[in-house]
């Protein structure tokens, strides 16, 4: 496991969380731990996820089509940068 933040920009955080939150079972599904979600403060449309996750299966997960779809749906508008944090 390792520490994985991942940030890309969306049009609206208030329309992308919920719709973040209802994917919950891909992520759980890849074994990822949750460690923190939310958007700079000084720039609303930049969002963070920090997670505890195999980085391997952060990838994978992240070149599946449907997730694209849906991160399209939810107004993501950048593509995801990863960064992977050594212990």
């Amino acid at each position: 496991m390792a520490t994985i933040i991942l940030t890309h920009d969306v049009m609206d955080y208030a329309a992308w969380k919920p719709k973040y939150d209802e994917d919950a079972g891909r992520r759980a599904g890849q074994g990822i731990k949750e460690l923190a979600v939310g958007s700079q403060s000084d720039n609303p449309k930049k969002v963070y996820l920090i997670w505890e996750a195999d980085p391997a299966l952060v990838e994978q997960m992240l070149q599946d089509p449907e997730l694209a779809v849906k991160m399209k749906e939810a107004g993501v508008v950048s593509k995801p940068e990863v960064v992977v944090l050594n212990s």
